[in-house]
């Protein structure tokens, strides 16, 4: 793939090629991983690794209040991106809801996410972390790509204009993943990474109800009684939605 020439009929300049060149290289990383197979986001996340200078990445949305991880690169990003769920802060939200790319090294995860910073590096090898909120031509912004690093100055690795490239094109790549699931109605239907994805979600939406149904709390709040719970356990927020639909832990348990 090549640059297309600029307006004044003036030839690329180098830079313009390297741009190209990585979109290219990223859409190969991308062909690399899946293979023969249908798309799917767990390879969009791995071909971000293979193009860019990080140690991991992941992929979002967001559903009413609540982020819905759809894949990582690996295990430890895994975890990343149920941090960010489970604790209900991060860099991801603010992203989302800033509608602007973040790169935050560890001092400012520490200083604007002191809980996330915290088990960040308790759970996981990384030390920093960037969020990019995808587009989707007339929908707005609908999800989110993280990268993560173990060295604690990713600023000092990561090109922004780089970031911004390979994102708009796992932005349009992962519209038609997203395209698979639009009339999905329940978590045991849709493709396999959808119902690996949605299965813990679920529970933590029918926790939710059950709180909301037992207290007379809003989504919001509900949601803020199970995050606390979980976080004064060690737990995930997916793992104590789970024991709570499934009755291993009462309702009448949970902490404010």
């Amino acid at each position: 793939m090549t640059a297309a020439p600029p307006p004044s009929g003036e030839q690329p300049t180098d830079e313009d090629g390297v741009r190209a060149g990585l979109t290219a290289s990223y859409l190969m990383a991308v062909a690399q991983e899946v293979g023969g197979a249908p798309l799917v986001p767990a390879a969009l996340t791995r071909a971000a690794v293979r193009v860019l200078p990080v140690d991991g990445a992941g992929l979002s949305t967001m559903v009413s209040v609540l982020r819905q991880p759809l894949a990582a690169s690996d295990e430890d990003s895994r975890k990343a991106e149920e941090l960010q769920t489970s604790l209900g802060e991060g860099p991801c939200l603010d992203a989302a809801e800033e509608q602007a790319a973040i790169v935050a090294d560890h001092d400012e995860l520490v200083a604007r996410w002191p809980l996330y910073a915290e088990e960040l590096v308790r759970k996981t090898s990384y030390r920093a972390v960037a969020a990019v909120p995808l587009r989707a031509a007339g929908r707005g912004i609908f999800a989110a790509l993280d990268l993560y690093s173990a060295d604690p100055r990713l600023t000092d690795r990561l090109d922004a204009r780089d970031v911004a490239e390979v994102a708009e094109t796992a932005g349009a790549l992962l519209t038609t993943c997203v395209a698979q699931i639009q009339d999905v109605d329940s978590p045991g239907a849709g493709p396999e990474w959808y119902r690996l994805a949605s299965g813990p979600r679920h529970d933590v939406w029918v926790a939710i109800g059950m709180v909301m149904g037992s207290r007379a709390e809003r989504t919001r709040d509900a949601l803020s009684v199970l995050r606390a719970h979980a976080y004064s356990k060690g737990r995930s927020l997916d793992d104590l939605a789970a024991d709570v639909v499934h009755g291993r832990l009462p309702l009448s348990e949970l902490t404010d």
